[in-house]
Formats: structure tokens, C-alpha cells, sequence
């Protein structure tokens, strides 16, 4: 949407009209409980919410859910047999979730021999298709690809933790089945870790930096994470293995808290 305001430049205020990203609020209602308040995107409702729960580990095939879509109270209605909500109880932003139930059911991702070229591709790939970022500049971006490096899906959102559970829902709706390679904006915290391995991506790749306890978890299921790429090269914090060239090409990085990326796209 567009909003009027100012623009300083060269020692003036000027009048401007600005495109922002639009924001709202998405509740997520589990066996008749709240579960969860999101900030979002309005937008593909159902695969937010799928995705939401499932990268949770609420379930593990779309069969065993019974769901709806309320667009006027701009709530997500699911029914899992026997689901249990977490300890924390009501979540209120599309942020920083914490470990209570993010690794519960991980289980060691399955052997990938990947090109080293291929963050290059997953980032730039991820750019181009970032249409809200490049109006707005306020908005975060994921895509996954196949394993040759073919984008399946994109979404854009306010919150990055979000656009990871549309890309899950959306290949849970679609019948799409990983091993998939990850890309996306901002930090590769934890909880995008943990998200990243629940949707069977064996890569995650950003422009920015890595958390040790996303490294920690990344190292412990064997999911590659590709931080800070850019045309020069990239920072391999685990399972570097997976990458088919010569291990002098890319080497595990033995810092474990990488230092803040000057990126105009860091994560929130």
C-alpha cells in the first residue's frame, strides 16, 4: 500500500508517497485453543497456517489435519488428534518461537552432494523474485528449490519466520516432497534452522549471518548453512561435506557467532 509523507534530501523535507508493506494480525487455533498471534502478510492464509503448525511439529502428514480458513476474523482453524500445545502457551509476534518445541522429531537429513556454486544461484534467484523488497525495502523474502537448484516456491513477508511455514504449507498442499534447498533474508536464527530441517531442506543459504544455536542444531541433523553470501564467496558453518568440490574450496568455518552483517535486508 501507499502512504504519503516525507523525504529529506539535500537539506530539505519534501513531500513523497512511499509503498510500505501492509501488516496484520493472523491467530492460529489449534484442537479450539489459541495457539498463536502472527504478524503477517494478508495473504495465502492456509499455508501460513499449515506450514505454522507442521513446522512445529504439531504433524507430520497433511491427512491427519482438519483445517479452515476464517478471511473475515482473519483466523486459521486447525484440528490435530491429539495434538499438545507447547509449554509456553500463546505465542503473540512472527518472532523467536525458542527451543521448546522447535526440535522436537528431528531427525538427521538425508545424504546430498551439492554444487558449491549453488547459494549463488538460490540468492540471486531469490532477489530477482523479491518484488515487495525492491518497492518497500521492509519486507523479508524465502524460496525453495529443488536440489539441480529450480524454484518450487516464493513468498515474501514482514516476518521471515512466516515465509519459511508458507513454503512448507505450500508443499504440503502441493504433495511436494524434499530434499529442497532453502534461501532467504535475514538471520538464519535457531528457529529458521529448526523450520528449515522440519521442511527437509538440506541448505540454507542468506545474506546474512548464522546464531550458534541455529549452527549447534544445523550441525546435529546435517543441515548446511551458507551465511553471508555475496559474489566473493560465502561462510559454511556445518556439514560441509555436502559440497562435491575439493574440501580446499570450501572449508567449515570455525567461528560460531558470525560478526553483523551491513546488509539492508538483516533480519529483524
Amino acid at each position: 500500500m501507499r502512504v504519503s509523507g516525507l523525504r529529506y534530501q539535500k537539506g530539505a523535507l519534501l513531500p513523497a508517497e512511499f509503498e510500505v508493506p501492509e501488516e496484520a494480525e493472523l491467530e492460529i487455533v489449534l484442537n479450539q485453543r489459541l495457539l498463536a498471534r502472527l504478524a503477517y502478510t494478508p495473504g495465502h492464509e492456509a499455508a501460513l497456517g499449515l506450514g505454522y503448525l507442521y513446522n512445529g511439529g504439531f504433524f507430520q502428514r497433511l491427512s491427519q489435519v482438519a483445517w479452515r480458513v476464517d478471511p473475515e476474523r482473519r483466523r486459521f482453524c486447525a484440528h490435530v488428534e491429539g495434538a499438545a500445545a507447547p509449554e509456553v502457551g500463546l505465542k503473540s509476534s512472527a518472532c523467536g518461537g525458542g527451543d521448546q518445541f522447535l526440535s522436537r522429531g528431528l531427525s538427521r537429513l538425508p545424504e546430498a552432494r551439492l554444487d558449491p556454486e549453488l547459494p549463488f544461484r538460490l540468492i540471486r534467484e531469490l532477489h530477482r523474485r523479491a518484488r515487495r523488497y525492491q518497492k518497500t525495502r521492509g519486507i523479508h523474502a524465502a524460496a525453495l528449490f529443488d536440489l539441480s537448484g529450480e524454484l518450487l516456491f516464493h513468498f515474501e513477508d514482514i516476518g521471515r519466520h512466516n515465509a519459511l511455514d508458507r513454503l512448507a504449507g505450500a508443499a504440503l498442499l502441493e504433495g511436494v516432497k524434499g530434499p529442497f534447498l532453502l534461501a532467504a533474508t535475514g538471520r538464519l536464527t535457531l528457529e529458521m534452522a529448526a523450520k528449515a530441517a522440519r521442511m527437509g531442506a538440506v541448505l540454507a543459504a542468506s545474506r546474512t549471518g548464522a546464531s550458534d544455536r541455529a549452527i549447534r542444531l544445523a550441525r546435529a541433523v546435517g543441515l548446511s548453512l551458507a551465511a553471508y553470501v555475496r559474489t566473493t564467496g560465502y561462510r559454511v558453518y556445518s556439514a560441509p561435506e555436502r559440497f562435491s568440490r575439493s574440501s580446499s574450496v570450501l572449508t567449515l568455518a570455525k567461528s560460531a557467532g558470525p560478526k553483523r552483517a551491513s546488509t539492508s535486508d538483516q533480519g529483524r
